[in-house]
């Protein structure tokens, strides 16, 4: 299996991309934070948690277009799950629910429509109560409105990176048909 120079260029694309998001997130956390504090080593895992979950993810993306066995497929599909987890340790953990629920909801399509949209509405409950806490922490206003739109991008960033690891072999096998 010989890498194309295109998958090169996922990969770093993914690298970089981890960078951002991870500082992003970090800046992020500071800005919500009632004590903020900085650490150095905290914010390089931060980083490093970030750069290895878009990095697996990106791998997942070029890999499942060039391993044709449904058993291979899965085992780089559970490989991406796994090195998504490092984004959900500490204060990370309070959204793997949040997330789980919604990439399921979206990238599975084999499920019922009722039951995606149960997933779905479940997925808000957390999220609504972060934003929530941030009004309660810091007022309603615009500062507020600001960290909680931030908030909803870093997760919906995560959440379609996660499309590639989420979604079943067949649904990728008829998009690579279609198009």
């Amino acid at each position: 299996m010989i890498a194309t120079k295109r998958s090169w260029k996922i990969l770093l694309g993914a690298v970089f991309g981890g960078i951002t998001l991870g500082v992003t997130a970090r800046l992020w956390m500071r800005w919500i934070s009632t004590e903020p504090e900085f650490s150095w080593s905290g914010s390089i895992f931060i980083v490093i948690a970030f750069t290895i979950f878009t990095t697996s993810q990106a791998l997942v993306y070029v890999l499942r277009r060039r391993v044709k066995s449904k058993k291979l497929n899965a085992v780089v599909r559970i490989g991406g799950a796994i090195f998504s987890l490092t984004i959900f340790s500490g204060a990370g953990a309070l959204m793997f629910p949040t997330v789980f629920l919604v990439s399921i909801g979206l990238w599975q399509k084999r499920l019922d429509k009722r039951i995606r949209y149960v997933l779905l509405a479940l997925s808000l409950l957390i999220p609504i109560q972060q934003i929530m806490d941030f009004g309660s922490d810091f007022g309603w206003n615009l500062t507020t409105l600001g960290r909680s739109l931030l908030f909803i991008l870093i997760y919906s960033i995560v959440i379609a990176l996660l499309k590639p690891t989420i979604t079943p072999y067949l649904d990728l096998e008829m998009k690579a048909v279609e198009s």
